[in-house]
Order: structure tokens, then C-alpha cells, then sequence
């Protein structure tokens, strides 16, 4: 059965069905983060980014629906619902995002750790502060 040959209602509770597997995501990508499992934390953005597109699709699709110019208590409740775990997926992500930031900032600077560790002589900096080490720095001159 296609999306169009459901009925409003049903549009509604996939939807709905939608958002809050969402939010089930974003907090799996929460516990990935923390414990810092690369391949979990891609292959959960991949499972958000196609709800995220299947949400939007629907959203569209609920749009051109007639029932919205006077919904029913029922579907105003539903509604705000829907709107409110849409909320909290967005307060998940922007932590989420935080936590990535803070991740990656940590792992810059022990990668920093590590190539300081290495011999201080062959620590450079690029233009916006990062440490690169370079064994090959004056390897090259034949004077």
C-alpha cells in the first residue's frame, strides 16, 4: 500500500510512528557518541537522515490534505504530540552535535599529544593553530 492510498488518519499515525523513531535514533546516536563508536554514530546518521527525508515527505503530502482546515480535537491532540517529539529531536540533536564537537576537540588534542610526544623538532603549525608533525621538515635540502 502506497503512502497516497492511506488515509488521512493513517498519514497521521505513520507520521507519528515516524517522529518518535526518530527521537529513538537520536537517542541510540546519544549512547554512540558517548561511547564513541564510529561506526554506530554513522550508521545511525544514515537511519536519521532517511527518517528525517520520510518525515519531510509525508509532512508535504499531510499539507495538501483538506482535513487540516478543520481538524477534529483528536487530530489537533495528535498534532501537537507529533510536534512535541519533533521538539525534542531537535534539543537531541544540538546535543548531539555539542557532544560530537566536544569529541572531536578531545581527539585533536591528543592527537596533538601524541605528535608533541614524538619530538617537539618536528612539531608545525597551519594557519589556524592545528599541530601537524612533519618528518620530513628539511629532509629535502641538499645544501
Amino acid at each position: 500500500m502506497s503512502d497516497e492510498t492511506l488515509t488521512f488518519e493513517q498519514q497521521l499515525s505513520a507520521q507519528a510512528e515516524d517522529v518518535n523513531a526518530l527521537l529513538d535514533v537520536m537517542q541510540a546516536e546519544t549512547s554512540a557518541i558517548a561511547s564513541r563508536k564510529a561506526t554506530d554514530i554513522d550508521a545511525l546518521a544514515k537511519q536519521k537522515l532517511a527518517l528525517i527525508n520520510a518525515i519531510r515527505q509525508r509532512d508535504q503530502f499531510l499539507a495538501r490534505c483538506p482535513e487540516l482546515a478543520s481538524p477534529s480535537d483528536e487530530t489537533k491532540e495528535q498534532i501537537i504530540n507529533i510536534q512535541d517529539v519533533l521538539t525534542q529531536c531537535h534539543q537531541q540533536n544540538e546535543n548531539n552535535g555539542i557532544a560530537l564537537q566536544r569529541a572531536q576537540l578531545s581527539m585533536h588534542k591528543l592527537r596533538n599529544l601524541f605528535q608533541e610526544a614524538t619530538g617537539k623538532s618536528e612539531m608545525t603549525y597551519d594557519s589556524e593553530g592545528q599541530a601537524s608533525g612533519s618528518r620530513t621538515l628539511g629532509t629535502n635540502i641538499k645544501a
